[in-house]
């Protein structure tokens, strides 16, 4: 069972990979050469704000094929090297770093800091826009008459409601001074700014990825999104002799919907005498239902762990569902992986499942059992992968 669990690990790694800035990048300025020289030739200054949960790879990456003038980092809490963290700025970057999901109020004070430096921006500047998932709550200055309080208020009420993405960060949009394309509004109109993005939203909706700070705009380009990722396992897996499903990978199910679906898919795989693959791609939807702790993927999980445990079959299957950001939730866990046996290790250690998931309490318990999915923050953020395998079968 462990080289069916480390397998799945490994998968998932290989997904988290294919998602790399440095990756994504190489593979953009091969397709976009024209641009590139564009960046290569301009005599203009060169200043790039990263924003996001991937934004110090972005931004080291980017400056990998261009020098700069200067720069300014901002991402979540631990996603910066620990060098950066205690210099927080050289002669060239400033290094912030605010909260994730909600905002506090270094996320006002250091997107209040960098919009002052880019207002000195003009005409004869560049700025350059890396944007990541996790910008909605790290940049956001709040229109006049709403507090911080206010702010965490009705950010912890659409992050619990279970409404997709989109929908919250239109209501985002509503009470903030720089999103929905308002920071371009608090600009030099000379200014020329260019955005790339690493996509962590569903059909790459430039208005709700990072609540669309630059955006409308004509300089806008999407470096990648989860199907790099995808078709990367997908790939791997068939090297390896697994025969794969991908049901979608642009999934925005709840939980409870998923956990049936991957249900059903499992009694259809072990009808096959060979080593089955079922992958799906997307954003989970998972409203919060009690006071525990957990996340979307902990808590799909939890519920598969528990579904599946009910058909006795004579086959080993593990299954994974875990965010490619690293994160799960307020937690961190990227996610959740549970096998045949995790049930029975639960009420061994005396948990009851079902009142745990009620509670919407799965990180303590999948902790306990050794099935949480810990990577620490990846580089970057393309939604989340859910993997089931089943091994092959003797007759």
């Amino acid at each position: 069972m462990n080289s069916l669990k480390e397998e799945i690990l490994y998968f998932f790694r290989l997904g988290v990979h294919a998602a790399d800035p440095n990756s994504l990048f190489e593979d953009f300025w091969e397709e976009h050469s024209l641009l590139k020289e564009t960046f290569h030739t301009s005599k203009k200054n060169l200043f790039v704000f990263s924003v996001g949960k991937a934004a110090y790879p972005m931004a080291m990456s980017f400056v990998h094929d261009f020098p700069i003038k200067n720069g300014y980092i901002l991402t979540k809490y631990g996603h910066l090297p620990t060098e950066k963290q205690i210099i927080q700025e050289d002669s060239i970057w400033k290094y912030r770093e605010a909260s994730h999901p909600i905002l506090d109020q270094n996320s006002i004070d250091h997107s209040n800091e960098v919009l002052n430096l880019l207002k000195q921006l003009g005409k004869d500047d560049r700025l350059v826009v890396l944007l990541s998932g996790g910008a909605s709550s790290l940049f956001e200055i709040p229109i006049e008459g709403y507090s911080l309080i206010d702010m965490i208020s009705i950010q912890k009420r659409l992050l619990n409601s279970g409404k997709f993405i989109h929908e919250i960060n239109l209501e985002r949009k509503k009470s903030s001074k720089v999103k929905g394309g308002k920071l371009l509004s608090e600009l030099n109109s000379e200014l020329e700014v260019y955005t790339f993005v690493i996509s962590d939203v569903i059909g790459n909706d430039p208005n709700t990825i990072g609540s669309g700070p630059t955006y409308p705009s004509e300089n806008y380009f999407i470096l990648g999104n989860l199907t790099k990722s995808i078709q990367t396992i997908i790939h791997k897996a068939k090297q390896l002799g697994y025969q794969t499903k991908c049901i979608s990978d642009t999934w925005t199910g709840s939980v409870e919907e998923t956990s049936y679906l991957i249900e059903k898919e499992f009694l259809s795989a072990i009808e096959s005498n060979t080593e089955q693959m079922v992958l799906i791609g997307g954003e989970l939807v998972c409203p919060v239902n009690g006071n525990g702790v957990g996340g979307r993927n902990q808590e799909l999980a939890l519920r598969i762990a528990i579904l599946l445990e009910k058909h006795q079959v004579n086959r080993n299957w593990v299954f994974l569902s875990a965010g490619t950001d690293g994160t799960d939730g307020p937690t961190d866990a990227a996610g959740g992986v549970v096998t045949n046996n995790t049930i029975t290790l639960m009420k061994e250690k005396k948990w009851d499942p079902i009142v745990q998931l009620e509670d919407s309490n799965s990180y303590p318990i999948l902790k306990d059992v050794n099935a949480l999915v810990m990577t620490g923050p990846t580089g970057t953020n393309v939604n989340d992968i859910l993997i089931l395998l089943v091994e092959g079968s003797e007759s």
